[in-house]
């Protein structure tokens, strides 16, 4: 489905199709060279991001329609389609002055209908092929708000992205991708093309290769990745960016991600212990004044009705986090335990300190 958005030859074929390029356009050298190394790599459609929609002020947010003369000369040597994110109307009326071959939406700008409808009325009728992909918060209605917003201006040649979304889950990847309400969106809409955006969904280039596995699984029809000639220096997204080079490994490379992947959820595990041990420390500070207070008070250091009080509660907790109830209950009583020999020792040393 994805040459019908991109006709004449220009993607390979008997490959998953796939469009790469950096996440902001930087340099005329810097576009360039990835864009050089991306066609050597056999990449025949190359996205670049004039304009960065930053989540605060003060961070690099594109170099503007500069960056697109940049792409459209570099373009033009190297005999390749090109594209870039619009989030404004004046972005996609520059998109249009400098023959992009296509544009995407954003995830902030998908999830803004009045932004998506001022865009849509200026590429009315153009035959610019626009990609959109998902809102930041799994609201399906918008997505397919802001394509029928497109099509009723008269554009036909619409894909989408997927791109994962912001949920109050967490976890390892950036982006939660909810593969299974995506199937769901993509059975809606069978006559739109989807590709997935592994790189935003991971953050992270380790798990790229986990995410394009899953997307092969389910069917995608093609690939929106990031690629920088070199990422390490990259001013935008720098972590989830890859080499040109790298990105046929995805495909049909020999599998590394299992040693890549496992390296990345042992740096989540230590994260994690070191928050634990953080909050511990939080803890037993807390628990420390309490005792001075239970000892100003005239009170024992054992409160036993609080303590399996506390229990039950931590042990209905665990349930709902699908977590053993026994190990939490363990893990209570032990801390519990040594908060409770720390008051007491405390507690004898003001006292003997009281008789002295």
């Amino acid at each position: 489905m994805i040459p019908s958005l991109f006709p004449g030859g220009i993607l390979p074929k008997g490959d998953l199709p796939i469009i790469a390029g950096p996440c902001s356009i930087e340099s005329q050298g810097q576009i360039y060279e990835t864009m050089r190394r991306l066609k050597e790599c056999g990449i025949g459609v190359v996205r670049a991001g004039a304009w960065k929609p930053r989540t605060r002020p003060g961070a690099f947010e594109g170099v503007g329609e500069i960056g697109l003369r940049w792409m459209r000369e570099a373009a033009d040597q190297l005999g390749l389609k090109v594209g870039t994110e619009v989030c404004l109307p004046e972005h996609a009326r520059i998109a249009l002055r400098y023959k992009c071959d296509f544009v995407w939406l954003g995830a902030r700008t998908t999830g803004s209908p009045f932004v998506v409808e001022e865009i849509a009325k200026v590429l009315d009728g153009s035959d610019l092929t626009v990609l959109v992909k998902n809102p930041i918060a799994p609201d399906f209605q918008l997505w397919q708000g802001a394509v029928e917003r497109l099509q009723r201006h008269h554009l036909i040649r619409i894909g989408l992205i997927l791109r994962g979304f912001t949920t109050v889950a967490g976890g390892l990847l950036r982006n939660d991708p909810l593969w299974e309400a995506g199937d769901d969106f993509k059975s809606h809409n069978p006559e739109l093309p989807i590709l997935c955006d592994p790189s935003h969904i991971s953050g992270d280039r380790r798990l790229l290769r986990e995410i394009v596995e899953e997307a092969l699984r389910r069917d995608y029809d093609g690939l929106f990745i990031e690629s920088h000639y070199h990422p390490e220096t990259a001013l935008t997204d720098a972590a989830q960016q890859i080499i040109p080079e790298e990105i046929s490994t995805l495909l049909h490379g020999e599998s590394t991600h299992g040693d890549c992947a496992l390296t990345a959820y042992r740096e989540q595990v230590d994260k994690v212990d070191s928050d634990l041990i953080h909050l511990l420390s939080m803890r037993s500070e807390l628990t420390t004044e309490i005792g001075a207070w239970k000892a100003t008070h005239h009170l024992t250091p054992l409160q036993s009705a609080r303590l399996e009080s506390m229990i039950y509660h931590y042990r209905r907790q665990a349930e709902l986090y699908g977590i053993s109830p026994d190990m939490v209950e363990d893990l209570f009583r032990i801390i519990h335990d040594y908060s409770l020999t720390d008051q007491i020792k405390r507690l004898k040393n003001e006292n003997h300190s009281d008789k002295d």
